[in-house]
């Protein structure tokens, strides 16, 4: 780590418009456009809410609308499955969602699909360069199944398509491998929080993610559900809703994405743990085995009590936290009221042991505790805590420790200081949805990089790559018109 005082702390504010099916749809504060749907709305999302945010950069077939409409209706009813099931064959569709990637290493890749009925999968591969294809077949038939494709080359494109057993052609996509180990390739890693929905149709930072050739996406948490409690049928309707867009559809086709979840996702704002705020039960692990069936993570099916895990993409070493449904007590100031105690060991012997030369870690929430007065952070929970990863942080050789964020509406870094002049490295890209937000900067500027204010869009970049025998990281922040509003270098 390095001084963080030499960097300039700058503001942006990102308002424009663009041209979608023929319609202009105003981005930024613009609530007296028909088509904006404010987060608001969202969150009580209805029928009619849904049909608009599906609706809002361009309008969808009817046919499309009419098929989430159906079940959405046979998701709440006794029986769902058979109901969902019975629509999809109405209406002719063969598939709820995907191919979703995800899971990627050097070596093998994940394919997620989600059928109306229980059938079996297969995945064609070939490499893009020429040579054998593969078959890969899920081990028994699903509704929901993740097809390991394992045994690829590193740092290589691949083709691939899933068939049903009917040999129906359910979906294709492209994608390469990650590096076995950092080289003079530039090796991409996108990331951002909280489309909260509203954003999942947008089609501007899902399409440059793409184009500019990351290899994973990192979406870490307010995604896809919207504060629905424990209403499973809300809730599933809430994935179709995600699977029905066409920018998510190409975004998760193409590149392999990584999921952890924050408040909304989970229950409903700043909720944790076994009961609501109000004092209703959280059906905890029926929650975790909701969202771990919707997701195409690695390690999702491993019994802990939690959804973190951890995992290798190349040379960059990820762990992501569950810091919602594994916190022990409601009383602030507490040790492990943030992670847990299980999780907390887990945690630090992830750092401990590995030996990557660069480590991501992701908290839904901020670790920090510049914005909001810390309103859900680290800092306000678990200071104990927070200190004692970060010593091993500040005594960790060979690694570059970075920490992800989310929560609080809008762009920042931070360069949280260290004894000894040193830093860490915290990026909290929650502008995925553009949804309003806390101002861009805290009162306390002084450990700040930069500030992007909320209702901005933009995602966050890694770029890894070595510089001679060092490995070297750059952190790029990009709009929706491609340009990178912020570049900075991460030297150790």
């Amino acid at each position: 780590m390095h001084g963080y005082s030499h960097f300039k702390r700058r503001q942006f504010i990102i308002l424009g418009a663009t041209t979608v099916g023929g319609a202009l749809v105003a981005y930024g504060a613009k609530p007296e456009d028909p088509r904006y749907v404010s987060l608001g709305d969202a969150h009580k999302g209805t029928l009619e809410i849904d049909l608009r945010i599906m609706n809002q950069f361009g309008d969808r077939p009817r046919e499309v609308q009419d098929f989430y409409t159906a079940c959405r209706k046979a998701m709440t009813r006794e029986q769902p499955e058979h109901a969902v099931a019975a629509s999809c064959r109405m209406f002719s569709r063969w598939k709820l969602g995907g191919p979703m990637l995800g899971d990627l290493t050097s070596t093998g890749v994940s394919v997620w699909m989600h059928l109306p009925e229980p059938d079996m999968v297969e995945v064609a591969m070939a490499p893009e360069g020429g040579g054998a294809s593969k078959t890969f077949k899920a081990n028994e038939a699903g509704r929901i199944l993740s097809v390991r494709c394992e045994g690829l080359s590193p740092d290589t494109a691949y083709s691939y398509q899933v068939a049903d057993s009917e040999n129906r052609i359910l979906g294709k996509g492209r994608f390469a491998t990650a590096p076995a180990k950092l080289s003079t390739n530039e090796f991409r890693i996108a990331f951002g929080t909280c489309f909260h929905k509203v954003g999942l149709y947008r089609p501007e930072l899902m399409q440059l993610v793409r184009e500019r050739g990351s290899r994973a996406m990192l979406v870490l948490g307010d995604a896809a559900v919207d504060g629905r409690k424990c209403d499973s049928g809300l809730i599933n309707s809430d994935y179709l809703l995600r699977n029905l867009s066409p920018p998510w559809q190409e975004l998760t086709a193409n590149v392999p994405v990584f999921a952890s979840w924050d408040d909304h996702d989970y229950w409903g704002n700043d909720t944790f743990g076994a009961r609501s705020k109000s004092g209703q039960e959280i059906d905890v692990d029926g929650l975790r085995q909701s969202w771990k069936s919707q997701w195409n993570n690695p390690e999702r099916g491993k019994e802990r009590q939690g959804i973190y895990f951890q995992t290798h993409i190349g040379p960059v070493h990820f762990i992501a936290l569950d810091t919602r449904s594994c916190r022990e007590n409601d009383e602030r100031g507490k040790l492990n009221s943030f992670l847990g105690a299980e999780q907390m060991a887990w945690l630090k012997r992830q750092i401990r042991e590995s030996t990557s030369p660069y480590i991501l870690i992701s908290s839904g929430t901020m670790w920090s505790d510049y914005i909001s007065g810390g309103k859900d952070s680290w800092g306000t929970w678990d200071t104990e805590g927070r200190e004692e990863i970060f010593q091993l942080i500040d005594a960790k050789k060979g690694s570059q420790v970075i920490l992800l964020s989310g929560d609080r509406h809008g762009a920042r870094g931070f360069a949280i200081p260290r004894q000894g002049g040193k830093a860490i490295y915290e990026f909290e890209v929650a502008t995925l949805g553009g949804v309003p937000g806390p101002g861009a900067f805290g009162k306390d500027q002084s450990a700040q990089l930069f500030g992007l204010p909320s209702r901005s869009w933009a995602f966050g970049e890694f770029t890894f790559t070595m510089n001679g025998s060092q490995p070297q990281a750059v952190f790029r922040l990009i709009n929706e018109h491609g340009e990178m509003v912020e570049t900075i270098p991460l030297e150790p």
